[in-house]
């Protein structure tokens, strides 16, 4: 039995090297759907695991308050100037520290620039590098008394002005002079990654130089550890509406927004994964073509196996076996080019600073090559009946 397999796929390969160039173009049609496939499943599932990682960074004890009931009411809706006050009146909460966040045009050396300005009370900025969202790495953090100073992001320098800006020198917001008298660590984590860019002033400061009037855009609430999490929801959803007279926000903890971030790129992975299958459909009709282009060249050299005893399920066996190893050549060439993909876009997502390490299975791998392999030689089966059905006889008067 041994022989028999191993002889089938001598007279396959024997076959497609006589092909050519037509079998370079027909497996190039399977290396596109596999590759494509293979890189997007693997850079999703490494969005995925990146996502949760950077939720459990944060710990379970975080809660995010956001404006609105839903994305399109947050657009209306707003969170009021004491809601964090509100909130640490809770039994269970530890603190909660809102965020106002503000585009402004800054002056520095003659050149204006357009930048994210995030303003917090400064008696509660120590209280985000506690949940590593603002810790700082030269200089110090802001006072009450900082009504003229400003801390910046790690790489609001490189990312913004282009150039180097150190402690103490100044820079123009608004018209007013503002010193920098501290810099931040680099954040990792997503929900912390706006500050890397951003400036970071007193919010009373950053009221008083806006032309509109701002409130918070979110409140970060850390809850006690000893607090039953659900419980503290429920109690702070009752006294923010309480307050505001009707249920205008939405509280959600790192459950919700990871299920959310995976549903969002379980979505999106399902229809580029689906493109691509319909990229690997064109590449099994393309088998197919090929292989029935086959059949009508080989009529008398099926003619000729027949004659000299070969069975009907010898000769299926042949041309299924040959489209078969098309699928599987076409599989090992698309799972190098899909990986050699994934290791480039996580190369790109790093060096610019997103967490992203593409996720190559064992699982992902087998079934590549099967999924493959099989859509060659389901391709092939309908050519391979058809040269089985060829007569003997007018087979070999063919020309």
């Amino acid at each position: 039995m041994g022989f028999v397999d191993f002889e089938l796929f001598r007279v396959a390969s024997r076959n497609l090297k006589g092909r050519g160039f037509r079998s370079f173009l027909t497996i190039l049609g399977v290396v596109i759907g596999i590759a494509a496939i293979v890189a997007l499943i693997s850079v999703g599932e490494g969005l995925n695991q990146s996502v949760s990682q950077q939720f459990q960074s944060l710990g379970t004890e975080t809660l995010f308050v956001l404006p609105g009931g839903g994305f399109i009411e947050s657009a209306f809706a707003k969170l009021e100037d004491d809601d964090d006050e509100t909130i640490e009146e809770v039994r269970g909460v530890d603190f909660a520290v809102p965020l106002y966040i503000s585009g402004q045009q800054i002056e520095f050396k003659d050149t204006r620039y357009s930048v994210t300005i995030i303003g917090v009370k400064p008696e509660k900025i120590d209280k985000l590098s506690i949940i590593g969202m603002a810790s700082v790495a030269e200089g110090r953090n802001l006072t009450a008394s900082d009504t003229s100073g400003v801390v910046i992001g790690s790489n609001f320098a490189s990312n913004i002005i282009k150039e180097d800006l150190s402690l103490r020198q100044s820079i123009e917001i608004g018209g007013k002079k503002f010193k920098v008298v501290g810099i931040l660590d680099e954040a990792t984590n997503n929900f912390a990654r706006m500050f890397n860019s951003a400036i970071i002033m007193n919010s009373d400061e950053l009221k008083s130089i806006s032309d509109t009037e701002i409130s918070p855009m979110r409140i970060v609430v850390n809850i006690l550890p000893s607090a039953e999490m659900e419980e503290a929801k429920e109690r702070i959803s009752e006294h923010l509406e309480d307050e505001h007279g009707k249920k205008d926000f939405q509280i959600m903890d790192l459950q919700q927004i990871s299920a959310i971030a995976g549903d969002v790129v379980g979505m999106i992975s399902l229809v580029l994964v689906g493109i691509a299958a319909i990229s690997l459909l064109v590449g099994g009709i393309g088998i197919m073509n090929t292989m029935l282009m086959s059949v009508m060249e080989r009529t008398k050299e099926v003619g000729i196996m027949k004659a000299i005893g070969a069975t009907t399920p010898k000769i299926i066996s042949i041309f299924v076996v040959e489209a078969g190893l098309i699928g599987l050549i076409g599989g090992i060439l698309g799972l190098i080019l899909g990986i050699a993909t994934a290791s480039l876009i996580s190369i790109l997502a790093e060096s610019a600073g997103l967490p992203l390490t593409a996720v190559v299975t064992p699982e992902l791998i087998v079934g590549a090559l099967a999924f493959s392999m099989a859509i060659g030689m389901i391709a092939g089966v309908y050519p391979a009946f058809r040269a089985a059905s060829v007569d003997p006889v007018e087979a070999l008067h063919y020309e």
